[in-house]
């Protein structure tokens, strides 16, 4: 992509106040703010609904079958709902108008089949032809592999060798399960136990997945790893995984019983203080079933109902944005209300994971932007209601090595005291720190939470999700990681949010502080040397330097993509005194930003772009990435150019009636290039945020 040099021209007369389009921007405003406020839970959180794809619910339906606890009701909602989205080509995809994915689909046709789906009705019959003309059975990714082998559908030895005895690795140690990502631990530490006992749930002899396989004959099936010729790193793993299997075997693994042992003790600490995510929970509920627990055990029935907990019942097409409002309590009796889909069948969604504790400052956030006073009554309980969930007292996976810093971060979930993340830590103190709560009451968990922060910044100068250092790429060449998706390295989008906040509290590139008459009154709370606060500053930029891409953008980890990542950096690199004039990465930025701006003034962004290393518009624009692209116009200095008043107008004429805003594409992201997620809050605070900023860089 080749881009012409950009003029900036940061004080360009304002063509929106005084105009029509202003009396619209206050209207969007205004009908966006009442209706996030009417969203609200009686508990002053927020929580909108994930959504990501159907293999989530596919997994849960083999979850209880697995267990022994299936319940028809429930199960015949997630079948209406599988069936209900299925593509014309019979395939499900990864992400809203996406390409087959055949690991999805097969594990969609497995658990279909389970329900007793007949095998030559048209949804079944169109999914096997999608199946086998992408190569069948074998094709699938690791994790299918194993949910396979835990029905007898295909011999263990076809995936990776995970022997339990890693678990007695020092940490020290390049495969020690604490140099995987927390989201890769959480599911790996289970998975040892899984693997070593090899629990098979029997079906009954005439069940099989052979018309899968070409010619519908197993014999033929080709399970190798795909891989170059030549010597490489990744090929002597694959090696390596042949010899392992063979000393299991031969039962030439050692310490398996004390191994087995250590793995339990870590699943039942977290289960005990988890409610996490999916796949995690899924996995911890099925290693102690294979230890010899019932469905009744305390903390496999926790696992159980959690996931429970996160079903949502769904009309027709469309997942609701709310989720119930339950009150903030753990161990759920859920019994959700059943909606009929387009074919007339129950239907109920499967959520991958629950996401309170982002949503709700997000919300705040917005709403201040918007004119909300800081002091009022409903913004005061939800910070009240925020600060009760910061983690105080449990030194977590992040622990391990981060030794010297005391607990203070916040996690996703109403509940995940073992791994709380950088990422919802940023936002909640961005949300205190604007709120009019007395300072006695937030001061100390809000210099609590810096000190967390800043000691989770990497040596690279940049700050990831969950752990400090997770950056060993031996791990992501394992057979185990086809997904590339073990490790949890520093990311710009990440790097550019922390700046922002600590430019709020009045810290700058060169400067210990940019300006006291705006520096926040929670920053006097803060022991923090200024001169290594200075020195931290300057790390983070030359990492987010390094990471610029040669077009211009920056990628972003968690929300899609180049957009997400870029409206990330500029707003931290602008915050913390880098946008000047003449800063090239400013400049750079702004222009690939303007590049893709659409004819109608909005943004929109394939998840694809990920597997292309480039920028993969989609069909249309949407409201998030309009946002997050109309927020990085204006951090680079673009506010008042025609450009932002095309976005601002695009996010004012496409709003709803109700006051929000229609998207059904995935915006955010899991694992790219595997797991994406529709986070359904995105279509109401991101635009609000956004009109709201806006109306303040035009009118300054």
């Amino acid at each position: 992509m080749t881009l012409k040099p950009l003029k900036l021209v940061p004080n360009e007369k304002p063509s929106v106040p005084g105009s029509a389009v202003a009396v619209d921007l206050n209207r969007a405003i205004k009908k966006a703010s009442n209706l996030i406020l009417s969203q609200q839970s009686p508990d002053g959180y927020w929580w909108y609904t994930l959504e990501a794809n159907e293999s989530i619910n596919a997994e849960y339906i083999l979850l209880t079958h697995y267990l022994g606890c299936v319940d028809k009701s429930t199960e015949k909602g997630l079948v209406g709902r599988i069936l209900d989205v299925q593509q014309a080509d019979g395939s499900w995809p990864l992400y809203y108008q996406g390409s087959g994915d055949i690991s999805t689909t097969i594990e969609c046709y497995f658990a279909l089949k389970l329900h007793g789906l007949d095998a030559k009705s048209v949804p079944m019959t169109k999914a096997r032809n999608f199946i086998l003309e992408h190569g069948g059975l074998s094709k699938c990714r690791v994790f299918t592999r194993i949910h396979l082998a835990q029905f007898g559908l295909v011999p263990w030895e076809i995936c990776p060798s995970m022997p339990v005895s890693f678990m007695h690795l020092p940490v020290w140690m390049p495969l020690s399960v604490y140099e995987f990502s927390s989201w890769a631990r959480a599911c790996i530490i289970p998975l040892l136990v899984i693997m070593h006992v090899k629990k098979t749930c029997r079906l009954p002899h005439d069940f099989s997945l052979d018309e899968l396989f070409p010619g519908g004959n197993p014999a033929t099936a080709d399970w190798s790893y795909n891989v170059e010729k030549t010597l490489s790193f990744k090929k002597l793993m694959i090696e390596t995984d042949k010899l392992l299997h063979l000393l299991e075997k031969w039962g030439l693994i050692p310490l398996g019983d004390s191994a087995l042992k250590k793995c339990e003790q870590w699943i039942l600490e977290h289960i005990n203080r988890t409610e996490d995510i999916y796949p995690a929970l899924a996995y911890g509920a099925m290693a102690l079933s294979s230890l010899g627990h019932g469905v009744k055990h305390p903390p496999l029935k926790k696992a159980l109902d959690a996931l429970k907990s996160f079903q949502m019942p769904v009309a027709a097409g469309e997942i609701p944005a709310i989720c119930p409002q339950y009150p903030d309590t753990l161990s759920l009796q859920v019994k959700q209300p059943l909606f009929m889909g387009s074919k007339g069948d129950p239907i109920i969604y499967q959520q991958c994971c629950i996401s309170p504790v982002w949503d709700t400052p997000w919300a705040g956030v917005a709403l201040i932007e918007a004119g909300e006073p800081p002091s009022s009554p409903l913004l005061l309980q939800t910070g009240r209601w925020l600060l009760a969930k910061q983690i105080r007292d449990v030194y977590g996976d992040w622990s391990i090595k981060n030794k010297k810093a005391k607990p203070g971060g916040w996690s996703f979930e109403f509940q995940n005291d073992y791994f709380p993340d950088v990422d919802d830590t940023i936002e909640v103190l961005n949300f205190l720190k604007q709120l009019k709560l007395p300072p006695d009451e937030v001061g100390g968990s809000f210099a609590t939470g810096i000190d967390w922060l800043l000691s989770m910044q990497s040596k690279n100068g940049g700050w990831a999700a969950f752990d400090v250092d997770n950056t060993r790429e031996i791990l992501n060449r394992i057979p185990f990681s086809d997904h590339g998706a073990c490790l949890d390295p520093p990311t710009a989008d990440i790097t550019g949010r922390m700046l922002e906040l600590l430019a709020s509290l009045g810290y700058s590139r060169n400067l210990p502080v940019v300006n006291p008459s705006t520096r926040s009154p929670l920053a006097s709370s803060l022991r923090i040397d200024p001169e290594r606060m200075s020195r931290r500053i300057k790390k983070a930029i030359r990492f987010i330097e390094k990471s610029q891409t040669p077009f211009g953008a920056w990628e972003g980890r968690w929300g899609v993509n180049y957009i997400y990542g870029t409206w990330c950096v500029l707003q931290g690199l602008a915050a913390i005194g880098y946008n000047r004039p003449g800063a090239g990465a400013i400049e750079k930025a702004s222009t690939w930003l303007l590049s893709v701006q659409n004819a109608d003034g909005g943004f929109g962004e394939s998840c694809h772009s990920y597997l292309e290393k480039n920028f993969i518009p989609l069909p249309v624009s949407t409201a998030s990435q309009t946002a997050w692209g109309l927020m990085g116009l204006v951090a680079g200095g673009l506010g008042r150019s025609t450009e932002a008043k095309k976005a601002a107008e695009f996010l004012i004429n496409s709003q709803n009636e109700s006051g929000g805003w229609d998207e059904k594409y995935h915006t955010g992201t899991g694992f790219p290039g595997h797991f994406y997620i529709r986070y359904h809050g995105y279509r109401y605070y991101f635009p609000l945020l956004t009109l709201a900023r806006s109306r303040k860089a035009v009118s300054s």
